[in-house]
């Protein structure tokens, strides 16, 4: 092929990107591209983990979690404007085919705050790694850790933007290919410490961040250009976000990492760790999804088609959070055999963790699907603010109260609460103030919910999952009109689309 058949096929592609159609017709081929790429990075999340579980043990793999976490809370100072990138930038490319003007207005606002937030670092690092008792040498790794995932950040949303969702999973199934691969190599040599472990989490990203650049290097022009009216959209886009941010924090396992160190012990770090990090694995299939609303919500904006958005979030969200709540209870019920035998007895007690975190899963569904891409996609972006706040303070004190009581258990209750407390809150403000109609969608969370409370309160897991889906079936045969209609509508919404779009 001649590079001008080549250039040729990049601009037809580029050009049906541009259009609603294209969102619709690779759907499919979107989403189970970023199954397949979501796949991998879980397969070699979990042999990564299992490889620093089995040489350093659990408290060692708990000093990897703990430079993670450091530089984790750094990155909320930094990336407050990240999610105007994807928002703007499919706006622009979908106008010009290029996103250039937003990257850089973007790149404008990260790289000096950036530069303030390292000079200021004398003051946050210290106390940081006093919470997460870190020890001296592992400050730099720290800061590495920090510039390159804010940088590695930046270019994942710049693909976004450019609607170009299937690369960016592919890169990021890579990095954790790369991770793996370098944890390996360093077991093989016996050069294994948790140092070096980290320092192939900071390498690989990196490398990444490359590749996608260079992957975008035609849809930016690299003449630097300064366009006051896209700062200015972003700014008043993001500045609602900086409170969303600052307090997202404290949803985090990052702020559980801090109250474990300071009331458990390093090894139930590494096994919360490990729980978490499955149910963060499963949380990306639903976020993978919404990475490909939120473009999609914007298109049909620009296409003046604001009743299809409707549809869907009345409609078709209630039956999506139901279907996800169902297999995150399998997948929860499957873990009793996965985990013991990957990372062994001694952190067999994550099996009940995780069985607790699959609530916040599943009540995090409705928003990653449905009310984070809606919001967004109209600009409305203090609403997100509002869920932070309400999340953080009530993962906060119910850390407090319950971890010193129930332990690990506590902690993951914690998190249930809150992630439990930000949908109601953004479901009371959809229904109140934008009259969207929430339906049967918070009965769809009740089969999971029902699961995690018998689990944790019996561990006995059997009847949990029987219990679950009793739950499920008496939800859908209360609710069977608009389950019904659900199906119908969710077989009929592409070809509905499609025919006027």
């Amino acid at each position: 092929m001649t590079d001008k058949q080549i250039t040729a096929e990049e601009n037809s592609d580029k050009n049906e990107r541009q259009g609603a159609n294209w969102d619709l017709s690779n759907a499919v081929r979107n989403y189970s591209t970023l199954v397949a790429a979501q796949v991998a990075v879980a397969f070699f999340s979990f042999a990564s983990v299992w490889l620093a579980t089995r040489n350093l043990g659990t408290e060692g793999y708990g000093g990897i979690v703990a430079v993670i976490a450091a530089s984790q809370v750094a990155q909320i100072f930094v990336n407050w404007t990240c999610i105007s990138l994807a928002r703007y930038g499919v706006e622009e490319f979908v106008e010009t085919g290029e996103i250039g003007k937003t990257f850089w207005a973007r790149s404008f606002i990260l790289l000096p705050n950036t530069l303030v937030f390292l000079a200021l670092s004398f003051l946050w690092l210290p106390i940081i790694s006093g919470w997460l008792k870190l020890p001296p040498e592992a400050i730099w790794y720290v800061i590495a850790h920090f510039l390159v995932q804010a940088v590695w950040i930046h270019v994942q949303y710049a693909l976004q933007g450019a609607k170009l969702p299937r690369l960016q999973g592919v890169l990021l199934a890579v990095e954790r290919i790369i991770i793996f691969s370098g944890l390996l190599i360093l077991v093989l040599s016996g050069k294994l410490t948790y140092l070096s472990a980290t320092a192939i989490y900071i390498a690989s990203p990196f490398l990444m961040t490359f590749i996608g650049l260079f992957q975008l290097r035609k849809l930016i022009s690299w003449h630097i250009r300064f366009d006051t009216e896209i700062l200015k959209k972003i700014l008043k886009f993001s500045v609602p976000l900086i409170p969303f941010y600052l307090t997202g924090y404290l949803t985090t396992n990052y702020l559980d990492a801090i109250f474990i160190s300071q009331y458990l012990s390093k090894s139930d770090l590494g096994i919360y760790s490990v729980a978490y990090q499955i149910n963060g694995i499963l949380m990306q299939f639903p976020t993978l999804a919404g990475s490909l609303i939120l473009p999609f919500f914007v298109t049909l904006q620009a296409s003046k088609s604001i009743e299809k958005v409707k549809l869907y979030m009345e409609d078709i969200l209630p039956l999506l959070t139901l279907f996800g709540g169902l297999l995150s209870i399998c997948a929860a019920f499957a873990m009793q055999i996965f985990i013991p035998f990957l990372f062994g007895q001694e952190i067999n007690q994550a099996v009940i963790i995780f069985w607790i975190l699959m609530s916040s899963a599943v009540f995090a569904i409705p928003g990653i699907i449905g009310y984070s891409p809606y919001f967004n996609s109209f600009s409305i972006t203090y609403i997100a603010t509002i869920m932070a706040v309400i999340a953080g303070v009530v993962n906060f004190f119910a850390n407090f109260f319950l971890i010193p009581r129930y332990g690990l258990k506590g902690c993951a209750w914690a998190t249930v609460l809150a992630y439990g407390a930000s949908i109601l809150t953004v479901m009371f403000i959809a229904r109140r103030k934008y009259s969207l109609k929430t339906k049967w969608t918070l009965p769809a969370i009740l089969p999971a919910l029902a699961g995690s409370a018998y689990a944790s309160w019996t561990e006995n897991l059997w009847v949990a999952l029987l219990l679950a889906f009793g739950v499920a079936f008496a939800i859908v045969l209360i609710y069977r009109n608009s389950f019904m209609q659900g199906i119908k509508l969710l077989s009929d919404y592409r070809k509905l689309l499609s025919n006027r779009a």
